[in-house]
Order: structure tokens, then sequence, then C-alpha cells
């Protein structure tokens, strides 16, 4: 047996030869590709999935939503997200990666963390929104056009979105990451007005240079921080004396994709099933 190894050595050796040439004029792979330029594709690639310490549910355990704020069908997990996005409001911005673009749906799994719900950790908003669909929570793709609007929304407890519900607005013509956005679905003010807590991403560059309300604040542009966790009017909804939804008007439509009426994307209600199961 050794005579015959001793035989066929040379040709191995010449055999790994050629190998080893063959690798070395091959491309490298690798798992980082070139820079696209992209910040979230990087991100997703580089920065670890979703994680809270103990000392921030702590300080969200001790935050106290204002107590003059209206919820529409507050569940105790609802609560729990309402007072968990409070908090992150007040302290995103000591965490330079989030008040970035493309970073709503990792802000809106932090805030989901933070209120103790860990079944959903995603870095895009389609892959979220899935998530809570596969989950088993209840996912309502929602009409573009008023009537239709409004008649699906009649579907949904009575008219009434509860206070923690994900809401996703989707371009219909794109799935790149600048192409879609997600919040969550807030109080409810007297004038009927539903509001949304979200990544904001509206500024003066987008008015011209003009200041407007709702606009990400001056202190955060001023630290480099193009978004800024915060609530912006979504909807007013009106309802007639039995409490059915009559009307709806969209309140901040510069906020394109998360206007509800606006052609070229595509909201989304998204209630996770810890919220359904509290219904």
């Amino acid at each position: 047996m050794c005579a015959k190894v001793g035989m066929i050595a040379p040709s191995l050796r010449r055999l790994t030869l050629l190998l080893g040439l063959a690798l070395a004029a091959a491309p490298a792979l690798a798992g980082c590709a070139t820079d696209t330029g992209d910040d979230e594709d990087v991100e997703s690639v580089e920065e670890p999935v979703t994680t809270v310490t103990n000392a921030e549910l702590s300080a969200v355990a001790r935050t106290r939503i204002d107590p003059n704020l209206r919820f529409d069908l507050l569940t105790r997990t609802g609560q729990n997200i309402m007072r968990a996005s409070t908090y992150w409001g007040g302290v995103q911005d000591d965490y330079p990666r989030f008040p970035k673009a493309r970073m709503c749906a990792t802000n809106v799994s932090k805030v989901l963390f933070l209120a103790g719900i860990t079944s959903y950790d995603q870095e895009g908003v389609r892959n979220l929104i899935a998530d809570v669909r596969s989950g088993g929570g209840a996912t309502y793709k929602m009409p573009q056009k008023k009537a239709e609007f409004i008649a699906k929304l009649n579907t949904i407890y009575g008219g009434h979105i509860p206070a923690g519900t994900l809401l996703a607005g989707m371009s219909i013509h794109s799935s790149n990451p600048g192409d879609q956005h997600v919040g969550f679905i807030g109080h409810t003010d007297r004038d009927g007005v539903v509001w949304i807590y979200h990544n904001n991403w509206y500024r003066p560059d987008n008015e011209g240079g003009a200041r407007k309300p709702h606009m990400v604040s001056e202190a955060n542009l001023r630290r480099g921080f193009p978004r800024e966790w915060m609530a912006t009017p979504w909807i007013k909804i009106k309802r007639n004396a039995s409490g059915t939804v009559t009307d709806v008007t969209s309140m901040l439509p510069a906020l394109d994709d998360m206007d509800p009426l606006n052609k070229d994307f595509q909201s989304t209600l998204a209630i996770p099933k810890e919220i359904v199961a509290e219904l």
C-alpha cells in the first residue's frame, strides 16, 4: 500500500498546484458586498438584531403616558406599546443609529422590544408586516379610494383601530427600502384625529426650506439626525350618532407614504396577536 501511495504522490502534487492556481485566479467570495451607498442595506448586514437592556426596561416601566391623551381600544399590550413609544421619543437621540433614514422598521422593532414583545424583529417594513401576519395577528390591506377605505374601516372593530396597531405605507410601484414606512396607531384627540407614532421624516427641505408643523425638530437637525420618533396626525374620523365612520380626512398629505388616500402607496393595518387576544 505504501508503495502505491508513493507512486501517485507526484500526480497529487500537480493536481494540488493546479487547484491552487485556479482558486487564486477566481473572484473572491465574501459576505460583505461592495458598498452601494444604501445605509439600510449596509446596516442590515452589520448591525445585530434588536436588543434591550434591563435598565431600558426599568426606565420604560417608570414612564407615564400623558393622562390627557385618549386611546381607542387600549388593551394592556397596547398600553405597554404606548408607554414604550413615549419613552423612546424622549431618548431616541441618545442612540445615533436610530434617528436616521430607512430605519422605521428598526425603530418599531425597538419599541416592541421595549414593550416586552419580542416576536417581531425586522429591519424591513414588508418583513415586519409579514411577521405580524404569520405570527397570528390580524392584517388589513386598506383601499386607496375614500369610500372604499371608509367601508373597510367600518369592518375593523366597528371602525375603531386599537392603539398599538402597526400602520405601514408601502409603495405600489417599488419595494425599495426608501419607498415604505411604518409606525404605530396612537392616541385619538377630541376632534377625532388619530395620531401615529413613527420615525418621522418630514423636514423643511421637503417643503422648499419652509418650516411647518409636525416636522423633525431643529434640535435633531442640528445634531445631524434627519429623523425623529414622534407623533404626527394621521386621519380625522367623523362618525354618525351610532358610531359608524362616515368620513375620513387625511391630516398630513405631505407625509405621502402614510397618507392612506395617496394613490401611490398601499396602507396596511397590522394588529399584533398579543393585542388581538385581548380585544
